[in-house]
């Protein structure tokens, strides 16, 4: 080792025993048990003399709890409303969490589109009705007419068959048609 090393050891060994020195001694510090290192540790200073306590008569009264928690509330009972009809809501006529009764109006929806459905499902009705009848006429006339053999019995069958046609088979389906229009214009409002 060279000279140089062993007098920085040296320097660092003799400020070592120093600062130890110091904190053993105190080294004008609080010591561990001293007053101020007992107030800095939340005891008293012994100088300080008795702690005053105030003292009060037992007595029986009724003494309020609190209770507090974090949690979520729900209700009880719930209930999904969905409209048998769709379309624009134009009112409602609730608010959240008020009791309804059985048959009261809660939604009002637009009831023109369902109004312009019905009255063109009723045309459709009116003119298949008519059709009907036309095909039972023409067919009722074509037979008188075959019967005179005016026309070819072929043409009086072909009549009477779109007489059947025309009643069975657009008859029921615009009946049908009709009536479930009639059922939506009907359901302007939910209950």
């Amino acid at each position: 080792m060279s000279r140089v090393w062993k007098i920085v050891l040296l320097v660092v060994a003799v400020l070592v025993l120093a600062v130890v020195g110091l904190r053993v001694l105190g080294g004008g510090k609080d010591k561990a048990g001293g007053p101020a290192a007992a107030a800095r540790q939340g005891g008293e200073d012994p100088d300080a003399g008795p702690v005053p306590v105030t003292v009060v008569d037992a007595a029986r009264q009724d003494v309020p709890v609190y209770a507090s928690a974090l949690g979520t509330v729900t209700a009880m009972n719930t209930v999904t409303v969905s409209p048998q009809v769709g379309g624009q809501l134009m009112s409602l006529n609730f608010r959240e969490g008020q009791e309804v009764k059985k048959g009261e109006v809660l939604f009002t929806i637009d009831a023109r589109s369902y109004q312009a459905e019905y009255d063109r499902a009723a045309a459709e009705l009116a003119r298949a009705r008519t059709q009907a009848t036309l095909a039972r006429s023409e067919s009722e006339r074509a037979k008188r007419l075959s019967e005179q053999q005016a026309i070819s019995t072929e043409t009086a069958e072909q009549r009477r068959a779109a007489a059947d046609q025309s009643g069975a088979a657009n008859m029921p389906s615009t009946m049908y048609k009709a009536s479930v229009a009639e059922m939506n214009s009907r359901i302007f409002s939910m209950r």
